[in-house]
């Protein structure tokens, strides 16, 4: 913990908040029997800028103890665990609440409050919660603008998910940083206006916080498996609280894209109970030494894994496609033969596969 954090711990500690006023916030939060007024859900996924050298003497805005901020905070709406939100539609972000990090970092600049909730880095992405309220209730138009990023990566991706509800908008951010050495992760995050419909609110916000990463240690892996000039290469693999993160490359024949112009090799993992789940991969690099420009390293996160799960299977598929002038893209699937991980033991292996199982959704239709 740096010195802003525990200046900003201690200021929290200090700060009164009005009995009255909590047990009235307390009671609407459990009491209230009117289901939250979910408006819209938004989705961005932005390349961040190369982390900024930042100098020694940059100033970071901390949250100060005093008693307009006291009485501001006790009358803020309580809209309850950020996590717990997109939850029903993200499987497995419950747990992230249970292993994340109390940031507690709040600050307003023109009648607009931005606050940071839990944080949470599990060694491939930062994640954090935010909540942001106006004087008045901002309706379903309202986002933040401004990317956060790490200073210890160059250009991570950053998404940013985010919900209105009564008037408030509770969001999510991961910033993807894969590295197993780094215990811990600053974010810089410095958003730069509150964007509606009818126009945009500017304001003078800055966060700096640390974030531990969940100790767990990778399995690593090498094994591949070829099929039709596309070669998926298994790195490592990592199983923590809240998600298990998988690294791989995919390797392409160069005669194969005399014919394709693009490869994406993807996973799709099933546990020994018949569970089915997405493995969304953060992104892909190309490395310097690459025989070809599809030659790409990536990785990807799962989450929601059955607590009870034995064994889990990855298996690759991977897309070819090329642009035809004047018609649609022409695109063909290859499966692969599956890894198979033993989460007891840590020992994997790889076996033939006559079928790629299909997702829940893709079973509904």
């Amino acid at each position: 913990m740096n010195g802003n954090e525990i200046s900003i711990k201690k200021a929290m500690e200090q700060i009164e908040v009005p009995d009255e006023r909590l047990n009235m916030i307390i009671e609407d939060a459990f009491l209230e029997t009117a289901p939250p007024k979910i408006k819209k859900r938004r989705n961005w996924l932005l390349p961040a800028a190369a982390a900024a050298v930042l100098a020694v003497g940059i100033s970071t805005a901390a949250l100060t103890a005093s008693p307009a901020l006291a009485k501001y905070m006790a009358e803020l709406p309580v809209i309850g665990n950020v996590f717990s939100i997109f939850a029903e539609e993200e499987e497995g972000l419950l747990q992230y609440e249970r292993f994340s990090e109390e940031v507690g970092l709040s600050q307003t600049s023109n009648g607009i409050t931005i606050s940071i909730d839990q944080a949470v880095y599990d060694g491939t992405n930062v994640t954090f919660t935010y909540t942001v309220t106006a004087k008045e209730e901002l309706d379903d138009s309202a986002h933040v603008t401004g990317i956060p990023q790490l200073l210890e990566a160059d250009g991570p991706n950053a998404s940013m998910t985010w919900e209105v509800i009564d008037g408030q908008i509770a969001g999510m951010s991961a910033i993807t940083h894969v590295s197993k050495d780094t215990a811990q992760v600053n974010v810089l995050w410095e958003p730069e206006s509150l964007a509606t419909e009818e126009g945009e609110i500017k304001g003078d916000w800055k966060f700096a916080f640390a974030v531990d990463q969940l100790t767990k240690e990778p399995i690593p892996l090498d094994e591949k498996v070829t099929e039709s000039g596309v070669t998926v290469h298994f790195t490592e693999v990592t199983f923590t609280g809240i998600a298990v993160n998988i690294a791989y490359q995919q390797l392409v024949d160069p005669a194969l894209l005399e014919e394709w112009e693009h490869v994406e090799a993807e996973l799709i993992a099933k546990d020994n109970l018949g569970h089915v789940y997405k493995v969304p991969y953060n992104g892909g690099t190309a490395y310097g030494g690459a025989r070809t420009r599809e030659d790409l390293f990536w990785t990807a996160t799962m989450r929601g894994l059955d607590p009870t799960a034995t064994s889990l299977t990855f298996y690759p598929i991977a897309t070819l496609s090329r642009m035809i002038d004047g018609k649609d893209p022409a695109s063909e699937r290859i499966a692969f033969d599956a890894l198979e991980i033993d989460i007891i033991e840590g020992t994997y292996k790889i076996v033939e596969s006559s079928a790629v199982p299909k997702l829940p959704e893709e079973e509904e239709k």
